[in-house]
Parts: C-alpha cells; sequence; structure tokens
C-alpha cells in the first residue's frame, strides 16, 4: 500500500516577528546610549581637565606673582562695589630685588644718593628710569601708591612727595675701590624716606601690576603707574580716563589702545572661561608688622555646560 507524504511548512508567525524586532531595538536603543553615555563621559571628562589645567595655570601665576609682592601693598577693589558678574581687581607692587640699606636719608630736606649692600646677583647698570626704590612700606596703602601729580600735569608723573616710603631710582652703580661690597642707589630728585626699617631692608620694586576679572575673563594690567586711589578695570563707571581725570577720580586701567603710549601700558588675557556671578574673586586677610597675612582667591571656571570651582590661598610677606 502507498504510503502518502506531505511537507509540513515551517517558518514565523506574526507575534515571533514582532518580538524579535521589539528585542532588537531595545539592544540596539541600550548599545546607542551606552555608547553615547560613554562618549558624553569622555567629552566632560576632556572639558574637566580642560578647565582644570586653565584654572590651575591662570591661579598658579597670580600665586607666583603675588608670593613676589612687595609688602602690604597688596590691596584689593572693595566687594560693595561688585556687580551681578563679580568684577573685581588686585593690585600689588612686584619686587625686583631687595638687600640692606646703609645710609638713606630719613630727615631734612632728604637725599639723592645713598649707599646698599651690593644686590646678588648684581643690578648695577641694569636699572632703568621704571624701578623705584622702597623702604618701610606702611599699612596706608594710598600712601605707597602716591605717586600723583598735584596738578595733574602727566608730563611730570609720577611725582612722589617727601616722606613716602618710595621714590624713583635713577642709577644704581658700584662705589668702587676699596669697598666692592657696596652699591649705590641714585634717586631722580632729593628725597626723605618715611620711616626707617627695623631690619634695614631696601627694595627695588617695578610699576604697579593689577588682576582683573571683568565679565567672563581674566585680564592682567601692567606699567600703567602709581595712583593712591586702586585704579579700576576700563569697564567699570566709576574710573576715568588716564590723563583726562577729574580731581580725585579713580583712574581706569588701560585698554589695548593704550598699548601704543610712551610708557606702554600692558593688557594680557588669561583666561576667558571664567564665572563668577556673585563671588568674591579676591580678599586679603590683615597686613600687620608681626605676621604674614593670606590672599584669598576665588574663581569658577565654566564653559560647554561644565563648572570648576577653584579656591585658593597665597600666604604673603607682611614684614618689611
Amino acid at each position: 500500500m502507498k504510503k502518502s507524504s506531505y511537507n509540513k511548512a515551517s517558518g514565523f508567525t506574526i507575534i515571533e516577528i514582532v518580538v524579535t524586532i521589539l528585542v532588537v531595538a531595545i539592544i540596539g536603543i541600550g548599545m546607542v546610549s551606552y555608547i553615547a553615555d560613554s562618549a558624553d563621559s569622555l567629552n566632560s571628562a576632556s572639558t574637566r581637565s580642560k578647565l582644570a589645567t586653565a584654572g590651575r595655570t591662570a591661579i598658579d601665576r597670580m600665586a607666583l606673582e603675588l608670593h613676589n609682592a612687595l609688602p602690604r601693598s597688596i590691596r584689593v577693589t572693595p566687594t560693595s562695589g561688585l556687580n551681578a558678574s563679580g568684577d573685581q581687581c588686585i593690585e600689588f607692587i612686584p619686587v625686583r630685588a631687595a638687600t640692606n640699606y646703609i645710609n638713606p636719608s630719613f630727615s631734612g630736606g632728604g637725599s639723592s644718593s645713598f649707599n646698599v649692600i651690593a644686590f646678588s646677583p648684581s643690578l648695577e647698570g641694569t636699572v632703568a628710569s621704571d624701578a623705584y626704590a622702597t623702604i618701610f612700606p606702611t599699612n596706608n596703602t594710598a600712601i605707597l601708591y602716591d605717586g600723583d601729580n598735584p596738578d595733574n600735569d602727566y608730563s611730570q608723573w609720577p611725582n612722589f612727595p617727601q616722606r613716602r616710603p618710595i621714590q624713583i631710582i635713577s642709577s644704581i652703580t658700584d662705589t668702587g675701590p676699596p669697598d666692592a661690597t657696596q652699591s649705590v642707589v641714585t634717586l631722580v630728585t632729593s628725597h626723605r624716606f618715611r620711616r626707617r626699617s627695623p631690619t634695614k631692608r631696601f627694595f627695588v620694586v617695578d610699576q604697579p601690576v593689577s588682576f582683573c576679572v571683568v565679565d567672563d575673563k581674566l585680564y592682567r594690567y601692567s606699567d600703567y603707574g602709581f595712583f593712591a586711589n586702586q585704579a579700576q578695570e576700563e569697564e567699570s563707571v566709576t574710573c576715568s580716563v588716564l590723563g583726562t581725570p577729574p580731581p580725585n577720580a579713580d583712574r581706569c586701567l588701560p585698554d589695548y589702545a593704550a598699548i601704543s603710549a610712551s610708557p606702554p601700558r600692558i593688557k594680557t588675557l588669561i583666561t576667558d572661561s571664567i564665572v563668577n556671578d556673585g563671588l568674591v574673586a579676591f580678599s586679603i586677610g590683615t597686613q600687620s608688622l608681626t605676621r604674614n597675612s593670606l590672599v584669598k582667591i576665588e574663581l569658577n571656571f565654566s564653559t560647554e555646560g561644565d563648572s570648576l570651582l577653584l579656591n585658593h590661598e597665597v600666604l604673603t610677606r607682611s614684614v618689611p
């Protein structure tokens, strides 16, 4: 008897196909999400690394310069004047060299030259007209920075009055034989220094330097001169342009156009990734004769949605 045969049909049902598609879709979405999250994490880590590098570079530069500041020369713009973006400036006088003095004038009409212990390394013949002699800077920074010409005659600026702790140096020369361990400091005019230093410390300093937070940028200003009132960044509404100031007004720090001035006034961009809204960028502890002080720096760096808040304290010398 002949057996009948037939082929059994095989395949997927509609339900199996739908389930397979759903499973594959879920796995695909998971893989895409995993890859996307990994890429985002890598990008965020790269951004934060760049922020940390930029922030640490900016703060280390400020810390290095502030650590070399003339004792009791650091001052900051008051926090009561901060705007919403946290704009603020810190100013100081950088030290070029230091030694001990021998016979400067502290009485009478003063003298135009005096002897100091020779510098190491030597400064003889290397000091230009932008160097300043300083003895015993006081807590009153307005006196230390008092280079304003009383008649607003900027062709004669700066003009330090008598009995100030600072005066312009004309030259530093060797005393010659028989004593080669001393140098002669010659000033541009006869000057009587304000007070004696208990340790006879003598400083050669440069023009003031300012670091300012302006909107999202940190600038370094230099070679703009000495003024009793702390100079403000040029976007401040409380300052006036150098050369045409009303009496007793705060001076503006230089903008880029002033680089061609004589002498040049320099403004350098340090970083452009700061968001310091509501923060105090710079604050300084009490400066006294018996202890050093701390400068606190607080800057919030932000870019592409990532933020990094850096706090740093700088130990500064307060004992002159």
